[in-house]
């Protein structure tokens, strides 16, 4: 997972160096609770308050690339199968990626810039225990921009990780051993957010 970061990291700075214009966003949003399926249980990750900021860098014909960091504190209750209690009971967790966005912007207005993107990184998961695992988002929106160097930037995001949950075990037939495997649960959080972005560079 460092090997991710420092790549992610090298990407960028190698990517902003053909960019037109740089920019710094910052913003908070909204995110909708998301059930995870386990083999004998279930959890939600609650909805709730997300706040980030990226730098970002963008060539002249709306092609970009941006660091992202978001951060959400949240809380993820853990029920049993069939009767539906509750086996946790400290649920407090923050929930932070790190990614890396390629991303495409339709310039045929300078005011009003569509664009969506795709990235991938890291989710850091903190509640009983410290977990970090490979990330990846969706995202699509509009910049609007309000002046050359000010403008407010609004969108939706898709938020994915695949988190282990334990191991599992799988025969093939008779006379042959069992063999163990970990199995895993989707973690899928969808969201909007909004914020103002802070341009520099050429316009």
């Amino acid at each position: 997972m460092k090997k991710l970061l420092i790549t992610s990291a090298v990407l960028f700075i190698a990517a902003t160096g053909f960019s037109q214009h740089l920019s710094l966003n910052l913003y908070g949003g909204y995110t909708f609770r998301d059930r995870i399926n386990f083999g004998n249980a279930y959890a939600f990750i609650n909805a709730g308050g997300i706040f980030g900021g990226s730098l970002e860098g963008v060539n002249a014909q709306g092609t970009g690339v941006e660091l992202q960091y978001q951060y959400q504190r949240t809380n993820i209750p853990l029920y049993s199968y069939p009767q539906n209690v509750q086996l946790n009971t400290n649920t407090t967790a923050t929930i932070s990626y790190l990614l890396l966005n390629f991303e495409q912007y339709l310039m045929n207005n300078p005011k009003i810039q569509p664009y969506g993107g795709i990235g991938l990184g890291a989710a850091f998961v903190t509640a009983s225990s410290n977990s970090t695992k490979f990330a990846w988002d969706l995202k699509a929106g509009v910049k609007i921009k309000a002046g050359n160097s000010v403008g407010v930037k609004i969108g939706a995001q898709l938020l994915g990780s695949a988190q282990a949950t334990g191991t599992a075990f799988y025969s093939p037939g008779f006379g042959y051993p069992p063999y163990a495997y970990t199995t895993y649960a989707t973690v899928l959080q969808f969201g909007f957010t909004g914020g103002l972005v802070f341009d520099f560079g050429g316009h």
